[in-house]
């Protein structure tokens, strides 16, 4: 039998790697700082591994993975756009990611508190993302006095 909040937790991670990872794909082509291109090469490859390992539970245990619709990522696609039609800095795309993490680290502690008697492989993952945010926030303000 699955665990109902395994999967309200593990859709929550989905819900916000899919955002992280196709903000960082929409950004990522713009950017011109090599440095800071690099770094997001790397967070991205690191959003891309919890993804695959949430796919991975999600079937493993016959759980519906739920990520980002198409409106949201037209929105996504549009805000992003708006919001670096004239300011394509590394300060600006810096800021907008850190933002999404400041958002996202919440949403992954209140789940986590909601749902805390998800599997364990499950908190687990979703304890390895919030991490990633948390120090994604670190380095990200590197990039913010650029």
């Amino acid at each position: 039998m699955k665990n109902v909040n395994s999967e309200k937790l593990l859709n929550a991670i989905g819900k916000n790697v899919a955002m992280a990872v196709q903000s960082l794909e929409i950004i990522l082509p713009d950017v011109e700082d090599e440095k800071f291109k690099e770094y997001l090469s790397k967070l991205n490859d690191e959003y891309n591994i919890v993804m695959n390992e949430a796919k991975m539970l999600a079937k493993a245990n016959d759980m519906e993975l739920k990520m980002t619709n198409p409106i949201e990522k037209a929105e996504l696609w549009t805000s992003i756009k708006l919001k670096t039609l004239t300011n394509k800095s590394t300060r600006q795309f810096a800021t907008m990611i850190f933002l999404g993490t400041n958002m996202g680290i919440p949403d992954l502690v209140i789940a986590i508190c909601d749902f805390g008697d998800a599997s364990k492989e499950v908190v687990t993952l979703a304890k390895k993302l919030k991490e990633i945010e948390e120090k994604s926030d670190e380095e990200l303000k590197l990039f913010l006095c650029r």
